[in-house]
Order: C-alpha cells, then sequence, then structure tokens
C-alpha cells in the first residue's frame, strides 16, 4: 500500500540497535568521527571507489559539513543517513544511506560502507538487515533497491546473502578515472522479505 500522508508528517524513529550495533541518525559534532573512519585502517584508499565522500572529506570540517547536509536531508525526508557505532566500544565503524526512490510506490534505496577494519565480521549484514527491517517496517517500503558497481564483489556478494534478487547489470556504461564499469541492480519486495 502507498503512503497516502505527505512523508514530512511521518514519525521515524531516528534509532535503532541490533545485537551488537547501534544504528542512529547523525547528530551535529559526529563529523570529527565520520572524518576519523577515513583517516584509520587505509580506508581512504580501501573506500575510495565506492564511497562518494572518501574524495570531498578532506578535513574534520568537510566532515561536519556533509554531516550537517545529511541532518538536513533527513528532515526534508530525502534521504536517511545513519551512521554505524558498536556497542561495545561505541565506535563508529560505518555508515548505512537510504534514499527514497519513489515515496508513492514506496521504494528505496539502500547503501553501505564499513571501515575495512571491521570487514569479515558480520557487522554489515547485521547492520543491513537491521535496516531493512527499518525501511519495511518504519518507512512502510513496497520495495528495496541496492545499486553497487559491478566490481564491487563484497557489495553484491551482501546483497545476494540478504536475498536480494539480481535485476539487471548494466554493463560498461559508466567511467572513472579511465575504468569503465557496470552497475547490478537488486530488488526485494515486502512479500519477500523474511
Amino acid at each position: 500500500m502507498a503512503i497516502t500522508m505527505d512523508p514530512l508528517l511521518l514519525e521515524i524513529p531516528e534509532e535503532f540497535e541490533s545485537e551488537r550495533l547501534i544504528i542512529r541518525k547523525y547528530r551535529k559534532g559526529d563529523g570529527i568521527d565520520f572524518f576519523e573512519i577515513f583517516e584509520r585502517n587505509n580506508n581512504r584508499e580501501q573506500l575510495k571507489e565506492n564511497v562518494d565522500e572518501v574524495e570531498s572529506v578532506k578535513t574534520e570540517e568537510d566532515a561536519e559539513v556533509r554531516i550537517r547536509q545529511v541532518i538536513v536531508d533527513w528532515e526534508a525526508r530525502k534521504r536517511f543517513v545513519m551512521t554505524i557505532w558498536l556497542k561495545e566500544s561505541e565506535s563508529q565503524i560505518g555508515q548505512i544511506w537510504i534514499e527514497d526512490n519513489r515515496w508513492d510506490v514506496p521504494s528505496f534505496e539502500l547503501g553501505w560502507f564499513l571501515d575495512s577494519g571491521y570487514w569479515g565480521r558480520g557487522y554489515a549484514t547485521e547492520a543491513a538487515k537491521r535496516a531493512m527491517e527499518f525501511i519495511f517496517g518504519d518507512l512502510g517500503a513496497h520495495k528495496i533497491v541496492v545499486t553497487t558497481r559491478d566490481y564491487n564483489e563484497k557489495s553484491y556478494k551482501l546483497a545476494e546473502r540478504l536475498g536480494f534478487i539480481k535485476e539487471g547489470h548494466f554493463r560498461e556504461g559508466r567511467i572513472d578515472k579511465g575504468r569503465r564499469y557496470g552497475l547490478l541492480h537488486y530488488g526485494m519486495l515486502k512479500e519477500e522479505y523474511a
């Protein structure tokens, strides 16, 4: 069923938890933690091809400006960008973002990135599963879409593990720094969500 109310009037939770994680809306002052993700574990190099902010966030001030922008987007109901924190150490380890594709369907795109020092421990899976619950439950989605570069094996394998169905492969339709790449499109309908 489509959302009939204006999205600006929806009461949307700003924080939720999973077994090991706290996933919440960014707050003023989170820029320093966001910046630090890129500065550790060789993350600038590891994430540069798949996370746009790696290029644009060069200082703590850049990071705080970016955080303030995503706070505004949240309030306007254009994007829901959330920070992923470990419960036990209170360390920021990544980000989840949800963009509305179409509020009238409603359909949302889900994306993520994780500090490379935490890869291979199931945190991305745990965060994405909890975000899916938020999208289908709190946002009332009919469909979730995941789009990833076709060479980003970690990302498309995660989408497949989560049960997303590959709906398309747009081959070599993009170029970045002389490298051609395609986009993989995955989707999941609410009725397919277990």
